[in-house]
């Protein structure tokens, strides 16, 4: 029961920020190689707001990252999407360091801690449980399943998935194109802003905490095929099974290596993304059928 309690809730944390990075990368085609510098954002402003109600410094800290998203988008990403992948790859890597280093000047290498607003263990089944872990777990979860419901189920959801996938179109159409994808950039943010809020009290805090952050996110994003809304979070949860069962079996230094050896592995084998949907007997029939300029 431990081990299932233990995926679920790296789980959650995964699936919030896989969700928002593959909703910058997958839709926006931009690798937001800053997003774990936004989870450390979100991380410290929690932190400096400690003396405060948890959930005031949860809202502080989406509200600041949410600026700083902004301000990133129209003054560094505006003018570069037009000029491909590799731009805005580079500039979010200069952003990334900047916040780095930001953090490192401001609070210094030495690991910070957070009090968990809530104290104690649960027992489901026999088990006894960090209650915040399982708090923390379920916001994020609910959260994600709230933005995958508005994305498939509103008109909001609809006129965003238009205006990036033909801003042409959605701009005679009458949808503000600019404006939705400024937006859709500030929300992927924000998400990772609130997962580095969230997992404060759980982590020693410190600059380089980003890369932790970023790295676990990436991959699920890949193992759940670029593009897709839906694929970072089933992605996620492969991350998090495969990181949960490698740290009940190794040390902690040995299950980290072995945990990006076998992401590195997986997208090796699948480099597409792992795709569980059942082939149609159309899609099977096409794959019987020779190709036109084969055979005889």
């Amino acid at each position: 029961m431990t081990f299932a309690l233990s995926v679920l809730t790296l789980f959650g944390f995964y699936a919030l920020l896989a969700f928002g990075l593959g909703l910058i990368f997958g839709q926006l085609n931009v690798v937001n190689l800053a997003y774990g510098g936004f989870a450390v954002v979100g991380a410290y402003a929690v932190y400096l707001l400690d003396g405060l109600p948890f959930a005031v410094g949860v809202l502080v800290a989406v509200l600041v990252g949410g600026l700083i998203a902004a301000v990133t988008e129209w003054l560094v990403l505006r003018d570069l999407y037009e000029r491909g992948f590799l731009a805005t790859l580079l500039a979010m890597w200069g952003v990334g360091i900047l916040l780095q280093q930001g953090a490192q000047a401001k609070f210094g290498a030495t690991a910070k801690s957070v009090r968990a607003p809530v104290d104690g263990e649960l027992v489901i089944f026999g088990t006894q449980y960090p209650t915040y872990r399982l708090l923390a777990a379920g916001v994020s979860l609910a959260v994600v399943a709230a933005c995958l419901l508005v994305v498939y189920r509103t008109r909001l959801g609809l006129r965003l998935r238009a205006a990036i996938e033909n801003r042409e179109m959605a701009s005679l159409l009458g949808i503000p194109p600019r404006l939705m994808i400024s937006g859709t950039f500030v929300f992927g943010s924000v998400l990772g802003v609130l997962g580095g809020a969230l997992q404060a009290p759980l982590l020693g805090l410190t600059p380089n905490l980003g890369v932790t952050f970023l790295a676990p996110a990436f991959f699920a994003v890949l193992i759940g095929r670029l593009g897709s809304l839906s694929g970072p979070v089933f992605g996620a949860f492969v991350v998090a099974l495969l990181s949960a069962g490698l740290q009940t079996s190794f040390s902690n230094t040995v299950s980290t290596v072995l945990f990006y050896v076998a992401l590195i592995v997986l997208i090796g084998i699948w480099p597409q993304g792992l795709d569980l949907r059942r082939p149609t007997w159309m899609t099977l029939k096409a794959r019987r059928l020779p190709s036109p300029s084969g055979g005889s």
